[in-house]
């Protein structure tokens, strides 16, 4: 390591390259703390400076190697976090209902026990909305009537137990559950979201991740990054941009990734299979 440390410093391309070449069939066995807290560090700074073509697919085909092929952890659904439920078919019901909503123009009815109960911002929106004998009517934009009404089968249902959710609103889904706080949908839209990344939405499932603060989603693509990495750089520019540019705010994709890296190497050490 530490001559690829001064190979790096005196900017020697074609002794790094050789020194890459030699330890790839070494270094994705190696889970020693000194190659996970002072080895991997040096080769991403590494490929985070690399002019070079080469070197960059070669040190992707390192990191891939060291994640390894063994599955990326399952996002486990959690099941239904809140408060109280009733019968959900006073979803969208105006019987005993004492809060509405408008949405795209139309009305839905709801009952402030479950609202209240379900979340923080829920309780903020409606704490301040009632005044005696005058059910509220509170204003929902940017979200899409048909998203709001699958918010509210949820939490009056308790989850979607024997429910079809299109795989095309699962992401309208994740962006409503993390604006209301629903700590619970936002796990299980997670949990869908993860079974459709590939190839081709890995860097949409990302942005997505990091803009609603989906961190078990977010992980999940930083593993399949890591795991796709050689073929994911030679198949679609916008990886590239995702990696190695600064568009999303106060967020390093890079930092993200070594220390995803980190933690897969070490779970994988003599000593932690020894203690699980």
């Amino acid at each position: 390591m530490n001559t690829l440390a001064m190979a790096y410093e005196l900017q020697v391309e074609p002794v790094i390259d050789q020194l890459l070449q030699d330890y790839l069939q070494v270094w994705p066995e190696d889970c020693s703390s000194q190659f996970v807290d002072e080895c991997l560090p040096l080769l991403f700074t590494i490929f985070r400076h690399s002019k070079k073509e080469g070197t960059t697919l070669l040190l992707a085909d390192i990191f891939s190697n060291c994640y390894s092929k063994e599955p990326i952890k399952e996002i486990r659904d959690v099941g239904y976090i809140g408060g109280a439920r009733i019968d959900p078919t006073y979803v969208n019901n105006p019987e005993m209902s004492d809060v509405q909503f408008r949405v795209e123009g139309r009305v839905f009815y709801a009952h402030k026990i479950i609202l209240v109960n379900a979340s923080p911002r829920f309780k903020s929106m409606l704490s301040t909305k009632f005044s005696e004998g005058v059910p509220p009517v509170v204003q929902i934009n940017d979200i899409r009537y048909d998203i709001f009404q699958l918010v509210m089968q949820y939490l009056y249902k308790g989850g979607f137990e024997n429910c079809e959710i299109d795989q095309n609103d699962v992401l309208e889904l994740m962006a409503a559950a993390s604006f209301f706080q629903l700590d619970g949908l936002l796990r299980f839209c997670e949990s869908r979201s993860s079974k459709l990344v590939d190839l081709d939405n890995v860097v949409s499932m990302y942005i997505h991740a990091k803009v609603y603060n989906a961190l078990y989603l977010l992980e999940y693509c930083q593993g399949f990054l890591l795991q796709n990495m050689v073929a994911l750089l030679t198949y679609d520019d916008s990886v590239r941009k995702l990696i190695f540019g600064k568009k999303l705010h106060n967020h390093d994709v890079l930092s993200g990734l070594l220390l995803v890296l980190q933690t897969r190497v070490r779970e994988k050490s003599p000593k932690s299979a020894a203690k699980s």
